[in-house]
């Protein structure tokens, strides 16, 4: 069987075969494209590893005992001593799992949640200082402009030549007393 075949029937993927090929420096088979292949004392012997990781041994503390070649005529028995999860024992890892994977996205969304106030509260902060700069902003031009205000007030009443100045000056001009110069 190929790599493709083994990874299925042993239940993992075909880099983690990969993998313990390399780790465990196992001397497997190759075919003429340098492809590996594999037999039933092979599938065995993954089998027992993958169980092994499964019940928590560390990779560096397995048990492996050395693979017998040859024609293997116990298979039946053999696979029948390998222990299947039930599926009241797979149901129970899938809702675990699934539990996991929901607490972790109500973090996420609580992160998520948490970062947007963050950010929302700062545009509001930032909105305000505008806001308060307008302010200070339109009592500056309000000062400046009750002054303009004040000085075009102080022009008007201090213009001289008004029409009724100029009418009274024109009056005063006819009636008032000249005295001829003496000429010497």
């Amino acid at each position: 069987m190929n790599q493709a075949t083994l990874a299925e029937k042993v239940g993992v993927s075909t880099k983690t075969i990969r993998r313990w090929i390399k780790y465990f420096d196992l001397d497997c088979k190759k075919n003429d494209h340098g492809h590996y292949i594999f037999d039933e004392t092979d599938y065995l012997f993954f089998c027992e590893i993958r169980d092994q990781i499964r019940n928590g041994i560390p990779k560096d503390e397995l048990n492996l005992k050395p693979r017998r070649r040859g024609i293997v005529r116990e298979v039946k028995e053999v696979s029948a001593t390998i222990e299947q999860p039930t599926f009241q024992d797979q149901l129970a890892e899938i809702m675990k799992r699934l539990e996991r994977n929901e607490r972790k996205l109500d973090e996420k969304a609580s992160e998520v949640v948490s970062y947007q106030l963050l950010q929302q509260r700062k545009e509001i902060e930032e909105l305000q200082q505008k806001i308060t700069n307008l302010e200070v902003y339109i009592e500056v031009l309000e000062k400046e402009r009750a002054n303009e205000r004040m000085k075009e007030a102080a022009r008007v009443i201090e213009a001289p030549d008004t029409p009724r100045a100029k009418r009274k000056k024109l009056w005063n001009s006819f009636f008032k007393v000249r005295h001829p110069e003496p000429q010497n």
